[in-house]
Formats: C-alpha cells, sequence, structure tokens
C-alpha cells in the first residue's frame, strides 16, 4: 500500500508537489495523468527514495515510513523509469542476473531466466541488451521491476516503445499481479480499460 498525505517536493524555488494526497491499496492499480512536468516522474521518484521529500504528515509503504526505513521501502517497490538502466555490454540476462543478485535473490540465474521468459525475451536472452529494440529493453525493464517480488510497483509509462504483442504481455502481468495483492501506481497518458481508479496531477496536488 502506497500511503502520502500533506507530500511536497521542490527543486530550489520550484514547487512541484504541493500538500498532495495519494492513496493505493493493495491489490489496485491507479493511473496517474497530468501535463508534461507536472511532475509525475518526480512524484514516482519521490516514492521510491530516490529524491526525498521536503516534508510531509504521512509517507508509508505498506506502513513503513519513507525516511526511517528506506532500504525497506527499496526492497518493497519495484521501479520501472522512463528510461530503463541497463548495461548494453550485458546480455539481457546477464543483466536481469546481476540485479537479482544485488537485491540478495537466491537462484538468481534460473529467476532470470524464468522471468525473461514471461516478459517473452527468452529467445533473445543471450544477445547483448545494447542490441535491443526500444520495446525489448521496455520489458527488460519491466522484468526487472518484478522480479524480486515487490508488493509495489512504480511504473513511469511502462508502454513506451511496445509493439501490440508487448502491451498484450505487460498488461496480462500486470492484472495478475493485482490479483496477487500488488500496488500498482502507473503514470500514463491515458488510462488502461483494466486501471481501478485514475487521479490527475495538477498544480501540485492529486484531484
Amino acid at each position: 500500500m502506497i500511503k502520502l498525505n500533506a507530500f511536497f517536493k521542490s527543486f530550489g524555488p520550484k514547487k512541484v508537489l504541493r500538500s498532495l494526497d495519494l492513496e493505493v491499496k493493495d491489490g489496485e492499480i491507479v493511473t496517474l495523468v497530468g501535463n508534461n512536468g507536472s511532475g509525475k516522474t518526480t512524484l514516482l521518484r519521490s516514492i521510491n527514495t530516490l529524491d526525498k521529500p521536503d516534508d510531509y504528515d504521512v509517507a508509508e509503504i505498506d506502513g513503513y515510513d519513507l525516511r526511517s526505513f528506506p532500504e525497506e521501502i527499496r526492497s518493497r517497490i519495484g521501479y520501472l523509469p522512463h528510461n530503463p538502466a541497463f548495461y548494453p555490454e550485458l546480455t539481457g540476462f546477464e543483466n536481469l542476473r546481476f540485479w537479482l543478485e544485488l537485491n540478495s535473490i537466491r537462484d538468481a540465474e534460473s529467476r532470470a531466466r524464468g522471468f525473461l521468459a514471461k516478459v517473452g525475451l527468452i529467445s533473445f536472452g543471450d544477445d547483448l541488451s545494447g542490441n535491443y529494440s526500444r520495446g525489448m529493453v521496455q520489458r527488460l525493464g519491466f522484468a526487472m521491476a518484478i522480479s524480486h517480488t515487490p508488493t509495489t510497483l512504480l511504473l513511469d509509462e511502462p508502454f513506451t516503445g511496445l509493439d501490440s504483442d508487448g502491451i498484450a504481455i505487460i498488461e496480462k502481468l500486470l492484472t495478475k499481479l493485482r490479483d496477487e495483492n500488488c500496488s500498482i501506481l502507473l503514470v500514463s497518458h491515458e488510462s488502461p480499460s483494466y486501471s481501478d481508479r485514475t487521479v490527475e496531477l495538477d498544480r501540485g496536488g492529486i484531484s
């Protein structure tokens, strides 16, 4: 569960998030929309402890406070940024295995193969990821985001560059994760049909 109350974030004099309130329940998909520059990415990065909020009354993941338990927060969150980070000199499999090892996940090798299969990349797992198309990079990033079994998913425009097959794969996985009680906050220009709610970020707050 994501719970934010009176959440503030600024960069210098620019106030990006102003007394923002947001809750995403267990087993819920919430789509976040808003104009370019409205602070959607900043919100995801702040929840994931990559950016530090200025202040808040409540900011919790599964009851854990962002400031008090940053490592616990990161272990519970799967994050797909708009431009997924990976090592282009490594294969898709090596990137995913390395990510799992960094997160101290057992059986990293077999789990990496398994998650590559889930996102439709098993046939390309031993190819250099630097040669992947934009859509393939997106699938690899999604596999990395879900591979450590997070309780919360933060997805920044997850369908960028995906073809119809890729979209179908990600949508199927998202609905399955929701059924498994994962909380999902999804930034998108349009709200998918399976989203439980759509909220708009405008003038630093949620409407």
